[in-house]
């Protein structure tokens, strides 16, 4: 994959369903100021992968972020973190419901149909990431071009309806500071996504210097068009009514009928379809790396059986009406220990490899790098306070129990004798 195919999955894996639900969030909070709020919600995004960009910039490491985890963490850790990828990887069905959902808006008569609907749409990305990069590669950049025409359109149209001093009392920063920083974290779930980039080393051109520009470069991108979305979101509608009114809602008051059609069709469901593409084909590489250590079973370590897996996991809640989501987000408390332990960790990275440090295609002085990484640390406790208050004690039990779990199988693995990190062997 070139640059500009990973700069497609990276902005694809951003710009997806969480956007156009949570922007009617971010307005309700502080107005038509959300247009500022998302620029920092980016940066506060990309904050958190600061260790993963210079890890990327230093090393190829095939087995994407669980390879980072192995080279930095201990093993105990790093199975703890492989583990993680694969509860996280459950939630795939979502995004057939969802395309499957805008389907049934624009023909109502299908909607007797929604789950042989999410099926087939489930089914033709699955296989579509399934038959390799090449193809794959070319349908995300179809997409994902489709995806930015009709998200330009929702601009074009929205812009000259701004109403750039606001309505009657509804100041620019409605409901002050504190409204608009809560603004800003709630938005950064909405800015992530590009971390899948981190798990395409092994299909990427150049990859110690592609992987991270893609990841800076699909970030300053997906901001910019966040910016304007949200300027137009916030500006063209009263407060009472853009604070409840979804970016679809919007679109259909400022666009003409057919201009809608076109932005529900290529601005909504091809950024659903972009991001799980994105997912998809940066899935294998940590799990097949997984089981080549030994965390996970052998027959995982070839990349068809993972699809294959994935993709019946994905289709039960369909069928069944069930849903892993619940599961998925006991991961939240794990993920959040291990990420500030990986970060902490990571600051004796350029001590321990200097030579890899000397050849990072991230350069800059060390002290430049400790002030990036420290950063990275208060940002990942922000949206970790954001992400713990707004769980139910039920979550929460949840999140501890599995992180138990998660370490006793991590430490009772590496007892056994049977992990060997291949993973980072050579390194």
């Amino acid at each position: 994959m070139n640059l500009f195919d990973l700069i497609s999955v990276g902005v694809g894996s951003i710009i997806g369903a969480g956007i156009f639900a949570m922007l009617s969030t971010g307005v309700s909070l502080t107005g038509r100021s959300i247009g500022i709020a998302v620029i920092f919600s980016m940066a506060l995004m990309c904050l958190q992968y600061v260790r993963s960009m210079f890890t990327a910039s230093m090393f190829k490491l095939d087995g994407g972020m669980y390879a980072q985890m192995a080279l930095i963490l201990g093993p105990v850790l790093a199975g703890c973190g492989a583990f993680m990828n694969l509860i996280s990887a459950l939630s795939y069905s979502v995004f057939g419901i969802s395309i499957a959902n805008y389907v049934t808006q624009l023909i109502p008569g299908l909607s007797s149909y929604k789950k042989i609907l999410a099926l087939i749409i489930l089914t033709v990305f699955f296989l579509l990431a399934a038959a390799g990069v090449n193809i794959f590669a070319k349908v995300q950049n179809i997409m994902a071009v489709c995806m930015y025409l009709a998200l330009a359109l929702f601009v074009i149209f929205g812009l000259p309806k701004v109403q750039w001093h606001g309505f009657s009392g509804e100041p620019f920063m409605m409901n002050g500071i504190k409204s608009f920083c809560i603004a800003i974290a709630i938005m950064s779930f909405a800015c992530d996504g590009a971390f899948n980039l981190f798990n395409l080393q092994n299909v990427a051109e150049n990859p110690k210097k592609n992987i991270p520009l893609s990841f800076f470069l699909s970030s300053a991108i997906a901001a910019l068009i966040y910016f304007l979305l949200g300027t137009v979101a916030g500006g063209v509608l009263p407060y009472a009514e853009a604070s409840s009114t979804e970016l679809g809602g919007i679109a259909q008051s400022i666009m003409p009928h057919i201009c809608y059609i076109f932005f529900v069709v290529c601005g909504a469901m091809f950024s659903i379809g972009t991001t799980l593409l994105g997912g998809l084909i940066a899935m294998p590489a940590p799990i097949v790396a997984s089981a080549e250590d030994g965390w996970l079973p052998a027959f995982m370590k070839n990349e068809k059986v993972v699809y294959l897996i994935f993709y019946v996991t994905a289709i039960i809640p369909v069928l069944f009406d069930v849903s892993f989501d619940v599961i998925v987000s006991f991961v939240l408390v794990p993920g959040l220990i291990l990420g500030v332990i990986c970060n902490i960790v990571t600051l004796r990275l350029p001590k321990k490899f200097p030579e890899a440090w000397d050849a990072c295609s991230m350069k800059c002085p060390y002290p430049v790098f400790v002030f990036l990484v420290v950063l990275s640390i208060l940002g990942s406790l922000v949206t970790a306070y954001f992400s713990v208050a707004g769980t139910d004690t039920f979550t929460i039990i949840g999140n501890i129990i599995l992180t138990i779990v998660m370490f006793v199988y991590a430490a009772l693995r590496v007892k056994s004798g049977k992990i060997q990190l291949k993973s980072i062997e050579g390194i």
